[in-house]
């Protein structure tokens, strides 16, 4: 799955549009409308990053053309934070936190 499929994906599950998701990520729409026209290999990674932020997806998640799995969007903004160096009270702490997001922010819960 491409970059642009995985952005048309999560801005349909997130009910946004491209203006919206520039306003939210703080990337220009010149430069998303690019991504769209001329592909992303040549993104930088700062847009990336930002728009993985923006989505709540791992940089891996939407970059990586070879992830393809859902599970891999679970808390992007802490791509670079290893759970496993939590203690085990710190561990079961941040999978609660996990669990609660995922609750508050489904689109089944939020009917």
């Amino acid at each position: 799955m491409t970059l642009t499929d995985k952005l048309d994906l999560l801005l349909n599950e997130r009910g946004l549009n491209k203006s919206q998701l520039s306003a939210l990520s703080g990337v220009p729409y010149t430069t998303i409308a690019s991504l769209y026209e001329k592909g992303a290999e040549n993104a930088k990674r700062s847009t990336l990053l930002s728009l993985a932020r923006c989505l709540n997806v791992s940089l891996d998640y939407l970059a990586d053309d070879s992830v393809c799995d859902p599970n891999a969007q679970i808390l992007a903004s802490a791509g670079h934070f290893d759970p496993s160096r939590l203690t085990p009270e710190g561990r079961e702490r941040y999978e609660e936190y996990i669990e609660f997001l995922a609750e508050k922010f489904t689109k089944e819960s939020a009917k």
